[in-house]
C-alpha cells in the first residue's frame, strides 16, 4: 500500500490480483497490456497511467468513486500536462505494488529504461525552451 499525492490530492494505492479485475471491469482490457502500452511510443500515456492509479486506489478502498468522478475530484488548478512528479508517483506505485517480485525483473528494467529515456528527452526539451 502506498500513500502519496497526485496533483495535490492525497491518494492511497494498493496492488493485488484484484487490481487486474478492477481494471478489466472498468476499462475492458488487460492491466498488464495497458501498462506496457502506456510506455510505448516514447512518451508515457498519462490517461492510461491514471486509469491504473484509479484501479489501485479502488483496490485499496472499494468506496472510491467511479473513474470519471474520481478524475473530477482533482483540483483543476493542480493539473499540469506533462507533470513529471505525477508521472513519477504513479510509475513508482505501479512498480512497487504490481511488479514487486524477482520474476518481474525484466519488465521493471524495461520500464526503468523507458523512464530514463523520457527523463532525458524532457530535460533536453526544457533546456531548449528555457535556454
Amino acid at each position: 500500500m502506498i500513500k502519496t499525492v497526485i496533483y495535490d490530492r492525497e491518494v492511497t494505492m494498493q496492488g493485488s490480483p484484484y487490481t487486474f479485475l478492477v481494471y478489466r471491469e472498468a476499462f475492458g482490457g488487460d492491466l498488464f497490456k495497458a501498462v506496457l502500452a502506456a510506455y510505448e511510443g516514447g512518451t508515457p500515456d498519462m490517461s492510461i497511467l491514471l486509469q491504473v492509479a484509479w484501479a489501485m486506489c479502488r483496490t485499496h478502498d472499494g468506496g472510491v468513486s467511479d473513474y470519471a468522478s474520481w478524475l473530477r475530484e482533482f483540483d483543476p488548478k493542480s493539473f499540469a500536462l506533462g507533470d513529471a512528479r505525477a508521472l513519477e508517483v504513479i510509475d513508482s506505485a505501479i512498480s512497487a505494488e504490481l511488479f514487486r517480485r524477482e520474476k518481474t525483473g525484466r519488465i521493471r528494467k524495461w520500464i526503468a529504461r523507458r523512464m530514463d529515456a523520457l527523463a532525458k528527452r524532457l530535460g533536453a526539451r526544457a533546456d531548449r525552451i528555457l535556454g
